[in-house]
């Protein structure tokens, strides 16, 4: 199929230089001979790539552009000025594939009516490299052979250390039986210890900030001291101690007084401004800068950077930094019981209810409670120093440069693993979407990073078993849509994992992904922005399907889109027990809210941004799998790609903490250890899943309140049929207790650009 339809692979572009041209008057802009010119590169009507505006028209670049497009795609390359096209040459997608590879030379540029210019040309060089030829993760990292990403700021760093963690918090109770490993570490308690130990410097980047929120609520906590303690009483503690802290929020612009400075998306960002004020927290709030919608985009990364004392070495220090999807805010604070109503009046929830999918929710008025699962890491090594630079580049950008504290002037600070630690065997490569409105750049060349997108990319099409996702977003891949292909959801992250599975297939190789999302996204489930990404979301299901459906066919495979690809969201239902908090009002009859409560369930709400391939490479951070996170000048986010080097003599690489972690995961969603869970990518481990997912969906969604009792994987609800066509279920069009399709519905108001 990939040989037939679609040109699948990098296309590597270098544009060396073009012609003198001096275009007659009106035309002229004045100045004309001494214009300076750029080069665009476009796959059909997506722009791929830009040079620089150079007046000598010599430029000199190399793009690498992923891609995921139809055969018959035209690939125009335009040279062109501020105020007219200079030209223009374009080829068929299917010369780089069936009649040569590289296309070198200098080439005439044609005008809009296709006829050559005089004396205009242009010298560059095409070089396609097909996607199947990618060598898989298992065989470069035997080999030593894999040296990160090209295009990203911070290259790959060796001699790391990564602590992976899944929601705030653990139970002691949460115990997942792996061997030669310890216990799930639990996040908000090592964020705690990290703050409180921290001598020099404390650097916060975040998307939302509450300082009235507290990290450490069980009661059997090894820190007591910690209990209760605000993060913004430690953060103003360790201020007065002569640490620096610095605070980098997202100033979401729709916070005014008028709405008592909430805001739309309710980030406390005036809040945390006020609260810090007069302290010695330096605190900032820092709008996203966009040339066209600059307060519809956000800052999204969520980092913290301290210095922490080294391992077995108390009087020298290095740098750790955390880095994932977990806000310090409202509602993050869960386990893995993800409880709806029995924590109400409990230490964890009493004082921090939080659910922003029903109308009028509230503690007085009882629960559901919206119960929330996230991942997140720590990093020490170069790799942290990489996420301090981030946050350095970032504060250059937007505040003073006075308040940073310079690294040399901080004593027996390591840059690097000290050398009294050897197992450290972590390589770690940090990668961001950001552009010049965000950040000092590093380099003039390149305005726009999109290295987290072209890292997902890089990843999947070096899977060889399996890939496993949990995103809080799945769109993307527009171009092979059937409709709405000028959405501008341009991210090919869904079409390269359905390439990936149509081309095991042709190959007749077992292949398996599994994706967990939530059922929908955060929001009342009824409103427009909710219902528009829902119907992008059902989009890209139905494209990823038809692909396999259609692989299928042509191989005469007997087999069904969902033996290679499933979607799974969380959710949970709750007998009543004694004890329970009562509430002193009750929602109003028949209403969501009434239902939801009355019916005992909710979803869980799905905010990790992760993917796992072949149990050896990992991708987790504030990235979601859309156009706003992966496309450089929206959302600015930042993630760490990872993957660990054998340690000699070990012989399998499902002896690593990326293979425990997904398995800790596993064991949370599903209450099981099965052996078939080992091997991720057969048949047996596929049907296990399924059946556990369509059996908890029957409980979740049926009229009796049967209780989850721990288990909460759930088969998102949609019907696939043999040829890969998406139907809803059909006992219901709608989600539980909502009004809200499952397939969504385009909104008549809202730009796609709002929603993707």
């Amino acid at each position: 199929m990939e040989g037939n339809k679609y040109l699948h692979g990098t296309l590597e572009v270098t544009i060396f230089h073009a012609t003198p041209f001096a275009p007659s008057f009106p035309f002229s802009c004045l100045s004309a001979s001494s214009r300076p010119a750029y080069v665009t590169i476009r796959i059909g009507e997506h722009k791929m790539a830009k040079t620089t505006r150079e007046h000598d028209r010599i430029w000199n670049q190399t793009f690498q552009i992923q891609c995921a497009h139809p055969m018959d795609s035209l690939i125009i390359i335009t040279v062109k000025t501020k105020c007219s096209i200079l030209g223009k040459i374009q080829f068929q997608a299917q010369q780089l594939v069936t009649q040569a590879s590289l296309i070198n030379g200098f080439f005439p540029l044609l005008s809009e009516d296709k006829k050559p210019k005089p004396k205009l040309g242009l010298q560059f060089i095409l070089w396609f490299k097909p996607a199947y030829l990618e060598p898989s993760w298992e065989r470069l990292i035997e080999n030593g052979d894999f040296k990160g990403l090209r295009k990203a700021t911070f290259p790959q760093r060796s001699n790391c250390n990564v602590t992976l963690y899944h929601d705030a918090h653990h139970l002691p109770s949460f115990q997942p039986k792996l061997p030669d490993h310890s216990i799930p570490r639990k996040l908000w308690e090592d964020v705690y210890k990290a703050l409180e130990g921290a001598k020099h410097l404390i650097y916060i980047a975040g998307w939302s900030l509450n300082p009235k929120m507290v990290l450490v609520r069980d009661h059997q906590t090894e820190i007591p001291r910690a209990r209760g303690v605000t993060i913004g009483e430690l953060l103003k503690q360790k201020a007065e101690e002569g640490v620096a802290v610095r605070i980098m929020l997202w100033n979401d612009e729709t916070s005014i007084p008028l709405i008592k400075n909430k805001g739309l998306m309710k980030t406390h960002d005036e809040d945390a401004f006020a609260y810090f004020k007069n302290t010695r927290v330096v605190c900032r709030l820092c709008p996203r800068l966009h040339k066209k919608f600059p307060t519809l985009f956000s800052h999204h990364q969520k980092t913290i950077t301290i210095d922490t004392k080294v391992e077995n070495s108390p009087s020298n220090r290095e740098i750790m930094s955390f880095i994932g999807g977990v806000d310090l805010c409202d509602g993050r604070y869960d386990t893995e019981q993800h409880s709806l109503f029995r924590t109400l009046n409990t230490e964890s929830h009493a004082h921090d209810f939080y659910q922003t999918n029903i109308t009028g929710a509230s503690l007085h008025k009882g629960g559901p409670r919206e119960p929330w699962h996230d991942v997140h890491a720590s990093i020490t090594g170069e790799a942290a120093w990489d996420v301090l630079t981030n946050f350095e580049q970032r504060w250059l950008k937007q505040c003073e440069p006075s308040l940073l504290i310079p690294a040399s002037t901080i004593g027996k600070l390591h840059t690097s693993s000290p050398p009294s630690i050897s197992d450290r065997n972590w390589q770690v490569q940090v990668f961001r979407s950001m552009d010049h409105f965000s950040a000092s750049p590093s380099s003039n060349i390149v305005s726009t990073e999109q290295s987290i997108h072209e890292a997902y990319i890089e990843a999947i099409r070096k899977a060889d078993r399996f890939i496993y996702i949990e995103n809080q977003y799945f769109i993307g891949g527009c171009n092979l849509w059937e409709k709405d292909q000028n959405s501008g959801c341009r991210n090919l992250i869904p079409i390269e994992i359905a390439l990936k599975v149509a081309n095991k297939i042709k190959a007749r190789q077992r292949f398996s992904v599994y994706v967990i999302i939530p059922m929908w996204p955060e929001g009342i489930p009824e409103s427009e922005s909710v219902q528009d990404i829902l119907h992008w979301t059902w989009e890209t299901m139905a494209t990823m399907y038809r692909l396999i459906g259609q692989a299928i066919k042509e191989t005469g495979e007997k087999a069904h889109p969902r033996d290679y690809l499933n979607f799974f969201c969380l959710a949970n239902r709750e007998e009543k027990r004694e004890g329970e908090f009562v509430p002193p009002y009750s929602p109003h009859h028949l209403t969501s809210y009434w239902n939801a409560q009355t019916n005992r369930r909710f979803m869980i709400y799905v905010h990790s941004k992760l993917m796992i391939v072949d149990d050896i490479y990992i991708l987790i951070g504030s990235a979601n799998i859309n156009q706003r996170s992966m496309d450089g000048a929206r959302d600015t986010e930042i993630a760490i790609g990872c993957y660990q080097t054998k340690i000699e003599g070990e012989k399998e690489t499902k002896n690593t903490d990326i293979y425990a972690y997904r398995m800790s995961l596993w064991y949370e969603h599903t209450g099981r250890q099965e052996k078939e869970f080992n091997e991720p990518h057969s048949k047996e481990c596929v049907d296990i899943l399924c059946s556990i997912g369509e059996q908890m969906w029957k409980t979740y969604s049926g009229e009796e309140v049967v209780d989850m009792q721990g288990v909460h994987l759930v088969s998102y609800p949609i019907y696939v049929r043999e040829d890969g066509s998406l139907e809803e279920l059909s006992n219901s069009s709608n989600f539980p207790d909502t009004q809200t399709p499952i397939q969504g519905k385009r909104s008549k108001i809202l730009p796609p650009i709002f929603t993707t």
